[in-house]
């Protein structure tokens, strides 16, 4: 019987380190039914290799929430050039929209200017028709 708890020490820390290894995020139940034993013997018979795979669980959760802030930035940073350079395209669209304002309101007075021009000259018309037409 005094041979159980050292082979049993042993599977749990082979199946620790190889988890530890691959960068798998580990838990002490996971770690008990990957070795056959009840997350009780854990916590009971080794607390030193209970707070090994709490450590670990955490630094693999504190480097994923190191990956995603990293991902994040970058996704931020680029959403932010985006935008500043739809800000861009929005200066110039409005730029060119009151410049064509401009020329808009600039037609707009020739053509009234034009129009009276073409009341006069056919007013002119008319009476140099209706002159001829009494000769």
């Amino acid at each position: 019987m005094a041979d159980t708890p050292l082979t049993t020490r042993q599977r749990l820390l082979q199946i620790i380190e190889g988890m530890e290894q691959a960068g798998s995020i580990m838990t002490i139940s996971g770690v008990a039914k990957e070795a056959g034993v009840s997350s009780a013997a854990i916590h009971n018979r080794y607390p030193d290799l209970a707070d090994r795979i709490r450590k670990s669980a955490g630094a693999v959760k504190v480097e994923d929430a190191r990956v995603k802030l990293t991902k994040r930035s970058g996704a931020i940073k680029e959403e932010k050039a985006k935008r500043a350079k739809l800000r861009q395209e929005l200066a110039e669209v409005k730029a060119l929209l009151q410049k064509s304002d401009s020329v808009n309101a600039a037609l707009q007075l020739e053509n009234s200017r034009l129009k009276v021009l073409n009341g006069k000259y056919l007013e002119e018309l008319n009476r140099l028709k209706s002159g001829l037409a009494k000769i």
